[in-house]
């Protein structure tokens, strides 16, 4: 054997020893793909400006491409979900790699703790606020929690793209207005990607404060995360598999005035998705990211406003 004949050596034709190396080259595949698909970030914004002394309003929005989100009943459970079998501390980002059980696909997550559906939606009590009673604050919550629920949990609207529900909890005049645009203020899922049986979780909380005249505005900044059946596909971790929705919006609420105009107008609506396949999202759906076939692209690192509302929305995203 030459000096130079490296193929031949024998250590390198042990069957043992190729084992181990092909396994180790595809580790750092596996790596360098997933990191990759890390970064895969999507942020939109929907700004609504309501139009004051009238009974119709603008929308404009605006973003990099939009998604869809997950349909579903939103159980009201505890505050621990059932599937849940921690109540530890839970992580601020998701792992780069880590084992996933699909039977408990948010152990180990950000959304490990987090109530299932709207359940994880604070609402405070209601208290008067400006010229609005108690009873009167109470009632706005509860139509804008009713909104979110439409938006982020109904069955029909995630999965059979159907927005009806959400726009039937809409004031009438904001229904015709919305419409068209329905779909930047829900979530839709794509086609061909069902989720897991576990609940979507939901973190975030309520704010109301008072408006202009007879108006009520009603604050929220909520995350939703989604989990999707990998199938027999090979994940390395929960990001391929989970993707968090951040939303930041304003909701006016008029309990008086013409019959139209009574009730939630969306007045703000800012979205931030993060872990999602980029293709899908061009056609306003929302995949996975181990739908993606495409593994290029920038990575970025995890900024923690993606999984906890009490900090700034993201505003950076790679998806064009």
């Amino acid at each position: 054997m030459g000096e130079y004949d490296i193929e031949n050596h024998p250590d390198l034709k042990d069957p043992d020893w190729q084992k181990h190396a092909v396994k180790e080259a595809w580790v750092d595949y596996r790596r360098t793909r997933r990191r990759a698909r890390l970064g895969r970030r999507l942020a939109i914004t929907a700004v609504v400006l309501v139009v004051l002394g009238g009974t119709g309003f603008a929308v404009y929005r605006w973003g990099k491409a939009t998604s869809e989100h997950y349909t579903g009943s939103a159980p009201t459970g505890g505050s621990v979900p059932a599937d849940v079998t921690t109540t530890g501390p839970a992580p601020s980002v998701l792992p780069d790699f880590a084992a996933v059980d699909t039977s408990h696909p948010f152990a180990d997550t950000p959304a490990q703790n987090w109530a299932e559906g709207i359940a994880g939606l604070t609402v405070p009590p209601a208290t008067k606020v400006g010229g609005f009673s108690q009873e009167q604050v109470g009632a706005a919550l509860e139509q804008v929690k009713q909104v979110i629920a439409a938006a982020q949990f109904d069955q029909a609207t995630l999965v059979g793209h159907n927005p009806e529900k959400y726009l039937t909890a809409l004031a009438p005049n904001a229904r015709s207005q919305i419409r068209s645009q329905a779909d930047q203020f829900v979530t839709y899922l794509a086609d061909g990607y069902p989720l897991l049986p576990a609940s979507p979780r939901m973190t975030g909380a309520l704010t109301p404060r008072a408006g202009n005249k007879g108006e009520l505005v009603v604050h929220t900044s909520y995350v939703v995360a989604y989990a999707f059946d990998p199938g027999s596909r090979d994940i390395q971790g929960p990001a391929e598999m989970e993707p968090f929705v951040r939303v930041d919006a304003d909701y006016v609420v008029r309990p008086g005035g013409d019959k139209g105009d009574r009730g939630v107008w969306v007045d703000r609506s800012d979205r931030y998705f993060s872990n999602i396949a980029c293709t899908p999202a061009r056609q306003n759906r929302i995949a996975p990211a181990f739908g993606e076939q495409d593994f290029g692209g920038p990575s970025l690192s995890q900024d923690p406003g993606q999984y906890d509302p009490a900090k700034p929305a993201p505003t950076q995203g790679n998806c064009s």
